[in-house]
């Protein structure tokens, strides 16, 4: 296949249980780029939350971050572009999660912001949100209720809208939103990281995006940009806000650990990401095995170069 562009997701995918990166799997994608590939992360997080993964990427790389809501550079975490939530619907969104009990989690774009989050209300923060922010070098401010001109604030600034807390009281809050909002936002629901566990765990997290965000759409972005044809894009991702990513992707590829659904959709499969599946499909990749139908999850194909069978 001819050098284009190849994605990657971060947790689940490429770190670990333990949120490294392997040097196997950083070996894998400087050989990718001195193959003439040019590598992005595709994330949930924000550029400044992955501060710990960009080193293994070039510093001229691209950074799809907060669910494909921004495009930045890697090395900088300079904005490039972003698709953001009307300010007026992240207002009433905030106003629904405060009024169902939790605080609201509004994700802004730093650069114009100067923060990364404003949190609204005033239940207290879950534990697994009061772990994330003192893990990450991001930064807040409270409101208690939004103010007057919230509105003019947040303009053309708000990434995401989410909450966080135990599953059986996010999902009402859910259902609650997807039959209000469904029709002019992309409301996602699904486990949270937390400090305990990386895929699985009972914390879940509503998040509330623009319905022209999603990492897909934003690889695009970042191939355009790059000049390279869709066609030539690669993707590697496991849990469901890789879905349009993997399903979209002329070649996308799910790890062994992936959610069911999207290993039903993706062209081909790797090991899991505890057992360096990005560079099981890399090396596989540039050697010309990977291809639709391949799976490099099956027994003896994560072997490394030159091991014994």
């Amino acid at each position: 296949m001819q050098p284009g562009l190849l994605v990657t997701d971060l947790d689940g995918t490429l770190l670990d249980r333990r949120g490294r990166v392997s040097e196997r799997n950083r070996a894998a994608l400087a050989a990718a780029r001195a193959a003439g590939w040019h590598v992005a992360i595709a994330t949930g997080r924000t550029w400044a939350e992955s501060h710990r993964a960009t080193d293994c990427v070039a510093e001229d790389a691209l950074f799809i971050g907060a669910g494909g809501a921004s495009l930045h550079w890697a090395g900088s975490g300079d904005v490039i572009a972003t698709e953001t939530v009307d300010a007026r619907l992240a207002v009433e969104l905030a106003h629904a999660i405060v009024d169902a009990g939790h605080r609201a989690h509004l994700l802004l774009d730093a650069s114009l912001a100067g923060h990364d989050y404003v949190f609204v209300g005033t239940a207290k923060l879950d534990p697994a949100t009061r772990w994330w922010l003192s893990e990450h070098p991001v930064t807040s401010r409270d409101w208690v209720a939004a103010p007057e001109g919230a509105h003019e604030e947040l303009a053309g600034r708000v990434l995401r809208v989410g909450t966080i807390g135990a599953s059986d009281e996010i999902a009402p809050i859910a259902r609650v939103v997807e039959a209000r909002y469904g029709a002019e936002l992309a409301v996602r629901h699904w486990s949270a990281l937390t400090a305990e566990e990386a895929v699985g765990s009972r914390t879940h997290m509503l998040e509330v995006f623009s319905p022209r965000a999603d990492k897909w759409s934003m690889a695009c972005v970042a191939a355009d940009r790059l000049g390279i044809a869709r066609e030539r894009i690669v993707a590697l991702g496991d849990g469901l806000n890789d879905l349009e990513l993997i399903r979209n992707a002329p070649l996308g590829v799910a790890m062994a650990n992936a959610d069911a659904r999207i290993r039903g959709i993706a062209a081909a499969r790797t090991a899991a990401h505890d057992a360096d599946g990005v560079a099981v499909a890399v090396e596989a990749l540039l050697d010309g095995r990977l291809v639709r139908g391949w799976d490099g999850s099956a027994p003896g194909a994560s072997r490394a170069p030159g091991a014994p069978a």
